[in-house]
């Protein structure tokens, strides 16, 4: 019942996405973002069965956080920080789906959809990780640097466009639902044109990787699920948004 519940809420959660942030100043609405031009990029790989086809993907022009939300901002919106282990420039952690697109809304935002996050992520490019074919120690922590914990966001080197953590620290929730060949019926298609994925689902996707990971899971292609009530002390968020009406 439990997952029935969630499942229904997070739908209809998906259908009401915001438009766009009123009544403030866009240095305000969007503050610790960048702002990400319309653009098309190659979405997925060829390393898993989750990842493929790769395909054409073209986005509206949105915004998406810096870092990964910390447990300071975190618990300045919410009263809250449910992380385990506890640190304000860390990224808040043991949140679920549920928990991250809750905070997201009452910031006039949203969660990114999986292709915003992986275009994001990838920062321009088409290889395994936004810097190349192989970690660096200096762009990532995952398993091998981290010490068995998360670091304070923005400690390694960003991507093409100033984004940090995408690959590694914690993992990241997104907007969609898990479903095994939306990327085969998109690449039917494509280029497909701001894809959500599913309506509805078990499970919702995470993306990133984080400190606890091998190298392959860091990767800006890499898929994993879990159900919208989970929580873990390795899966975090960012948020997004729509910009106004002038810059889409």
């Amino acid at each position: 019942m439990k997952i029935l519940f969630a499942s229904l809420l997070v739908t209809s959660w998906i259908f009401l996405l915001p438009q766009n942030v009123v009544n403030a100043s866009e240095e305000t609405a969007y503050k610790g973002m960048v702002f990400l031009k319309a653009d098309c990029f190659l979405m997925g790989s060829e390393e898993s069965a989750a990842e493929e086809p790769p395909h054409r993907v073209c986005l509206n022009a949105f915004y998406i956080g810096i870092h990964e939300v910390t447990q300071e901002e975190f618990k300045k919106a919410t009263g809250s920080n449910p992380s385990l282990l506890k640190a304000e420039t860390h990224p808040v952690e043991n949140v679920s789906w549920i928990d991250a697109d809750g905070y997201c809304r009452k910031k006039g935002w949203r969660l990114p959809t999986e292709a915003e996050w992986e275009y994001a992520a990838r920062g321009k490019s088409e290889s395994a990780y936004f810097w190349g074919a192989d970690m660096k120690a200096d762009a990532a922590w995952y398993r091998d640097n981290a010490d068995h914990k998360h670091h304070p966001v923005g400690g390694k080197k960003p991507n093409s466009f100033g984004l940090y953590d995408t690959s590694g620290n914690v993992w990241e929730w997104v907007l969609d639902w898990y479903r095994e060949n939306t990327y085969e019926l998109d690449a039917k298609t494509e280029p497909i044109k701001n894809p959500l994925g599913p309506p509805a689902g078990q499970f919702l996707i995470i993306r990133g990787g984080s400190y606890q990971d091998d190298p392959y899971f860091l990767r800006s292609a890499e898929r994993y699920w879990y159900e919208p009530v989970v929580k873990s002390g390795d899966l975090g968020f960012r948020c997004a948004a729509n910009p106004p009406e002038e810059k889409q």
